[in-house]
């Protein structure tokens, strides 16, 4: 019988870690699953861990290849899936263990994507924790979000993917961008998707802290992040939406550039370039008038983007 879920798991020196991850497959109510895991050319013990506990699991296979990154090691998981649907983890997070029948419970032959609420775990401050839920609502309300990064949507984990979907549209994690792939996956997914539903039941638990790879993401925010924010400007010109998603567009560069150096550094770094990317093919008449303040006085004078909320 072939699985209902195929969950991805890209693996890279989790050594320490992945064997909780997989238990926390295996203790799934539901069990028509399967479980690929990518060993991205790990130089730990990762890969003779992954074999073990596959020659102990029916339904769990382990890919091994080069070194490629995490967006590589995911769509060779998904060359090799079978299922309907598909479910993305990280080697050092968990899934609670009525995440896959809390999701399908959701399901219908409408829906493309359903997205679960998540718990981010700070490690590095005595396990705090913060939970996420995503941001619902009609097309633009998802996109923008999405691009603002305000919600849970960015994740690619915590969430169901119909598998037609993503083979019909040829949709890919981007390789090469380190931060911030996971938007521009969902933001090609939503872009096509008939339906989704969303709930606020906690599906997953994300490990932040240590050396993992959010916590490197927090360091030399804005440099880490050029090529997520090249590939939301592409994908906004691409779709034509430049005015739809003008002010989306504008926060996201002003919100990394603000975590990056503080506002009045942000403002300083706020360039012409940047201007013309975000200003780019936008039809001004369009916009509404608060939004058009913003677009005249970022073409005449960048640095009053220290002025904007």
């Amino acid at each position: 019988m072939n699985p209902l879920v195929s969950i991805i798991m890209p693996c890279y020196q989790n050594g320490p870690t992945v064997e909780a991850s997989v238990r926390s497959v295996q203790a799934q109510t539901f069990e028509q699953w399967e479980l690929i895991a990518v060993d991205d050319g790990s130089t730990d013990d990762t890969g003779a861990r992954l074999d073990a506990l596959a020659a102990q699991e029916r339904r769990m296979r382990v890919l091994h290849t080069r070194n490629g990154g995490v967006s590589a090691a995911r769509n060779a998981g998904m060359e090799m899936a079978r299922g309907k649907w598909l479910f993305f983890l990280d080697a050092d997070d968990l899934l609670t263990p009525d995440a896959l029948e809390v999701l399908l419970a959701l399901s219908g032959d409408d829906l493309d994507v359903i997205c679960g609420a998540y718990v981010m775990r700070y490690l590095d401050e005595g396990g705090r924790e913060e939970r996420h839920v995503c941001a619902d609502g009609d097309l633009t309300c998802v996109l923008e979000s999405l691009i603002r990064g305000d919600s849970a949507l960015n994740s690619m984990c915590a969430r169901l993917y119909r598998t037609s979907l993503i083979c019909e549209h040829q949709i890919c994690a981007p390789v090469g961008v380190k931060v911030g792939e996971d938007v521009l996956f969902n933001l090609a997914v939503f872009a096509v998707a008939r339906a989704w539903k969303m709930t606020d039941r906690v599906v997953y638990a994300y490990e932040f802290g240590g050396n993992s790879a959010m916590t490197r993401a927090r360091k030399d925010v804005y440099a880490r992040s050029r090529d997520m924010l090249a590939g939301i400007s592409q994908w906004i010109a691409e779709q034509g939406m430049q005015t739809r998603l003008f002010r989306a567009h504008l926060d996201i560069y002003l919100r990394i550039l603000r975590a990056d150096r503080g506002r009045y550094r942000a403002a300083l770094g706020f360039s012409r370039e940047i201007v013309r990317t975000i200003t780019r093919g936008v039809r001004v008449s369009e916009l509404c008038f608060k939004q058009k303040l913003y677009y005249v006085a970022l073409r005449v004078c960048p640095i009053s983007s220290v002025l904007l909320p």
